[in-house]
């Protein structure tokens, strides 16, 4: 990895939130209910999105920056969990947060283009370090049934 970030010519991210109640959230995006699927149960999740349109920012700094105007970007992906490795809960009433979480298996296809330039992952081995998806309740929430 280049730590200048001067080899790097496409950063895609949905930018950072300027005002409102979620200012300062950034690289974080709602999406549609049906892009995502998640059984803790069945040890299966899914994050699915076709043609996202996403500005490219070209690098990371002008990614967090804004130095220069970002381009169109186009970006799809297909998240999948699957597989259950190891069950468990967790619970802090002085937080208040609980979940029920299943640590597992995942994989991803991705691709992205900006004008003429198309990327995308090939189908050969993938190492995933650590993957889980989980039910987590708080707030209000804390200590209530799934109904």
């Amino acid at each position: 990895m280049d730590p200048t970030f001067k080899t790097q010519i496409h950063d895609y991210d949905p930018g950072i939130v300027a005002s409102g109640p979620s200012a300062g959230l950034f690289w974080t995006i709602a999406v549609s209910d049906d892009a995502v699927k998640a059984d803790v149960e069945e040890a299966e999740a899914r994050l699915h999105l076709s043609n996202l349109s996403i500005p490219d920012y070209g690098d990371i700094l002008n990614g967090l920056f804004h130095t220069r105007q970002p381009l169109a970007g186009k970006v799809s992906f297909d998240l999948r969990w699957f597989g259950a490795v190891t069950r468990g809960t967790f619970s802090d009433a002085s937080k208040p947060f609980e979940m029920e979480f299943v640590q597992t298996n995942a994989r991803i296809s991705w691709s992205g283009r900006t004008g003429s330039d198309h990327f995308h992952s090939t189908g050969g081995h993938q190492t995933v370090n650590f993957a889980q998806i989980a039910n987590e309740r708080n707030g209000s929430f804390f200590g209530q049934d799934d109904d």
